[in-house]
């Protein structure tokens, strides 16, 4: 275990999904923690840029809000496996953690399930709302972060 004051106590809920192999313990390195941070924050940079296609910036700020979700379960020592649906289980696992209600997380996984459809040969387009409202719910997230992980995300 990592002396590290950013490294957390493994809450019940997650002991169960690494038990059932769905998360996999990891050594903690602060270096690695830091990079997930700056990874979002790049992220979320990249998404406000104009001059990207709403496709682009609706991806970025996606990746942004799946790096950030990994850097929660990463403070607590363990990892997604890279099962199928690795992506929404870290997301929906870092909304719990981070505490936010209900209705914002249905919001996150409805955004990483269109993301989803876009990868796999949707068409279907990205109205400039939907990437308003990903990028206001990864805002919410990251002060969400600097709350509950103050000592990560200052």
């Amino acid at each position: 275990m990592s002396t590290s004051d950013l490294v957390r106590a493994l809450p019940k809920e997650l002991e169960v999904l690494l038990w059932s192999q769905q998360l996999q313990r990891v050594e903690f390195e602060e270096y690695a923690a830091l990079r997930l941070l700056s990874d979002a924050a790049c992220c979320m940079q990249r998404a406000r840029n104009a001059e990207q296609s709403l496709v682009t910036r609706f991806f970025m700020a996606n990746e942004g809000i799946h790096a950030l979700s990994l850097g929660v379960l990463y403070l607590h020592g363990v990892l997604p496996t890279g099962w199928i649906g690795h992506r929404a289980m870290a997301m929906q696992l870092a909304c719990e953690q981070l505490q936010l209600p209900a209705r914002l997380m249905h919001q996150i996984l409805y955004s990483n399930t269109h993301r989803e459809l876009i990868v796999y040969g949707s068409t279907e387009p990205v109205a400039a709302s939907e990437l308003a409202e990903l990028m206001a719910l990864a805002e919410v997230m990251m002060e969400q972060v600097h709350y509950e992980y103050p000592e990560w995300a200052s």
